[in-house]
């Protein structure tokens, strides 16, 4: 049920949790996710229940926002996986991060400051979701590829950027430069592709193959595991 890398996947056939969440922000009290050890147990109980084994642990790293450096998030890191593993909880966590796009993150990536994951060596990123293509966009691609490490574009079914004409040829160049594509899917549910630009989008990837990972995106214990908002 899990591996997608052995046929191409029809559209009806949703998008499912796989056994490695790739996109969580279960790390307590560093961004908009978790707010306390507790809340990040009963998060990562919840993704052991609708069946991930590993857990990647991808804190935002949003300069100005969420100030978070490898150090820190390591450290953070291995407070939770010790408590997860008093708790017996049956996953396994590794550490990951989701850096956003700005004209920053080149020079993080070329200085060794990305967080990856995974025998891929994925560095999981976003960008912002309005109708204009991010200027750094290739030349953070490109930085990833120099360095040794694969792009991963967090929920891309997101950008207005990435839709129409001009936003496909953008994915397939995209594609070309080597970067992979993450999709977001709700905990307990099968996303199945629907009606609307999103819906239509999200078809044409499975379609083609190019849903490479899936991840819940959960900040929250809840099935939807929305962000918190500020202040909240």
């Amino acid at each position: 049920m899990f591996d997608w890398f052995k046929k191409r996947p029809r559209p009806s056939e949703g998008i499912r949790l796989r056994e490695r969440d790739c996109h969580s922000h279960v790390i307590p009290g560093v961004d908009d996710g978790s707010r306390n050890l507790e809340m990040s147990l009963a998060m990562l109980a919840l993704l052991r229940e609708a069946g991930a084994r590993t857990i990647v642990c991808t804190s935002h790293v949003y300069p100005g926002k969420y100030d978070n450096e490898p150090e820190s998030l390591t450290r953070a890191f291995a407070h939770l996986r010790d408590a997860a593993r008093s708790a017996a909880l049956d996953v396994e966590l590794e550490l990951g991060a989701e850096h956003f796009l700005d004209e920053t993150l080149e020079a993080r990536i070329r200085g060794g400051r990305a967080i990856a994951f995974g025998p891929e060596r994925y560095v999981l990123f976003e960008a912002h979701t309005g109708e204009h293509v991010p200027s750094p966009l290739f030349d953070v691609v490109r930085a990833l590829v120099d360095c040794g490490l694969t792009p991963l574009l967090a929920h891309v079914e997101r950008y207005h950027w990435l839709r129409g004409d001009e936003g496909d040829e953008l994915l397939q160049d995209l594609r070309a430069a080597g970067c992979r594509f993450q999709v977001n899917r709700t905990v307990g549910k099968v996303n199945v592709p629907g009606e609307g630009a999103r819906g239509r989008f999200l078809a044409d990837l499975v379609a083609r193959g190019w849903v490479d990972e899936v991840g819940s995106d959960l900040h929250r214990p809840t099935p939807d595991g929305r962000p918190f908002e500020p202040g909240a």
